[in-house]
């Protein structure tokens, strides 16, 4: 069940990359505000939420998060307990909170730049936060891969 959520977490991570970033070159190039481009920010909100259920489940099960004493001592501090406790799923929540937030602001706008142009800067935020968020292969302590 553990590696089945794993993967499912890592891998569905592109799917919601992919969508952030359609959303955000869709509110670059479009000028009129269609259906089309509700729908790919609704499913770029939808896929973050599902990786959020997803990760939420696995913050309780998964053992690299441990709610161990004294987890931001020296010794594991800047570690990959602290940065699976804390750093991940804090940066997470505060995205698909941004992203949320924006999509539901772009909506009540009556102008269509306007739309594009709260969707474009809430979303853009929310991909900072995403991309800082994500456990690459290159930050080797926290284990990370691709897929």
């Amino acid at each position: 069940m553990l590696d089945i959520l794993k993967h499912a977490h890592s891998g569905l991570r592109w799917v919601a990359l992919i969508l952030l970033l359609l959303a955000i070159v869709n509110s670059l190039i479009s000028r009129n505000y269609d259906k089309k481009h509700k729908m790919i920010n609704l499913f770029a909100m939808v896929s973050l939420h599902t990786q959020l259920l997803i990760g939420l489940i696995l913050y309780f099960i998964s053992p690299r998060v441990k709610f161990v004493e004294h987890w931001m001592s020296s010794k594991v501090a800047g570690g990959a307990f602290r940065f699976y406790n804390l750093e991940h799923i804090s940066l997470m929540i505060i995205a698909i909170i941004l992203v949320t937030v924006g999509r539901k602001i772009a909506e009540k706008q009556t102008n269509d730049l306007d739309k594009h142009k709260k969707i474009r800067t809430w979303y853009t935020i929310a991909l900072v936060l995403i991309i800082a968020a994500i456990p690459w292969p290159f930050r080797t302590a926290l284990g990370g891969a691709w897929f």
